[in-house]
């Protein structure tokens, strides 16, 4: 919601390779803020709690602590301006365009008072999507991303992936499912190689029939996430042939947390729609 250490900006990124983007990590598209956007986060990762993904995705400025591994796969597209032959839309321009959501759909948004970073970018895909440390998606073709910021210069990021058809697309949402009822251990894991508490603590906070919304609350290892005590907010809605992904972060080195997850149920039906 993939995903990803980059320039102070914030950006929404694609890398190569055969994985895909996954946690917070490179918030990295075509489009970006200057660095003032973006608070820069702590030189070490804090001990105490929480702070920012279901999304998401953005990848802060980088710091003084070594990345974590980076990514094998696309998660947010290149620093530099896309191509035309990047931003035209391929065949199934219409379903595609139709995922996207504006601000004031986002979550929390009276705290966030969220905004566009700059017009939506879309390509074509041949490699697996990374949305974060945990998930990486296989078999897209095509990808749109929007990235937002909030009013506390924090990411949100919207990913919609189009697959051939709508069993490929089932098959990958099944995988997400699988890879983020793993993710808290796979967190720690993370957590444990950096010398960081190993305390990630992911739960599911709603459901439908084809959408799902988590929560993510750890000390981040800084490369696909900033570093630090923030809490990470991911859905994930197939929608037909499409998989659309949102994410969004608190980091507590910013500001307390606001946003209450019951209001997840509501975010995903928007995403649904």
């Amino acid at each position: 919601m993939p995903r990803t250490a980059r320039p102070r900006s914030v950006r929404l990124t694609v890398m190569a390779g055969a994985a895909a983007l996954a946690a917070t990590a490179l918030y990295t598209a075509t489009q970006h803020a200057d660095a003032s956007e973006v608070p820069a986060p702590p030189v070490k990762a804090a001990a105490s709690p929480i702070g920012r993904q279901a999304a998401v995705a953005t990848t802060p400025p980088p710091t003084t602590r070594a990345p974590g591994p980076k990514p094998e796969g696309a998660r947010h597209a290149p620093a530099s301006a896309p191509t035309r032959a990047e931003t035209e839309e391929p065949a199934g321009r219409s379903p595609l365009s139709a995922s996207r959501v504006a601000a004031s759909q986002l979550p929390d948004t009276a705290a966030q008072k969220w905004k566009e970073l700059a017009p939506a970018s879309v390509r074509k895909l041949s490699q697996d999507f990374q949305l974060n440390e945990c998930v990486r998606v296989h078999g897209a073709t095509a990808w749109q991303q929007q990235g937002f910021i909030s009013a506390r210069r924090t990411p949100a990021v919207q990913d919609s992936l189009a697959f051939a058809d709508e069993a490929t697309a089932r098959s990958a949402f099944r995988d997400l499912l699988a890879d983020m009822k793993s993710c808290q251990a796979t967190s720690r894991a993370l957590q444990k190689q950096y010398g960081l508490p190993q305390d990630a603590e992911v739960r599911q906070t709603a459901a439908t029939s084809d959408g799902v919304a988590w929560s993510r609350s750890w000390t981040a290892v800084e490369g696909l996430s900033a570093s630090g005590a923030q809490a990470n907010h991911i859905y994930a809605v197939r929608r037909g042939s499409l998989l659309v992904l949102l994410h969004f972060d608190e980091w507590d080195f910013v500001a307390p947390r606001s946003y209450d997850t019951a209001g997840d149920a509501a975010v995903l039906a928007g995403l649904t729609r």
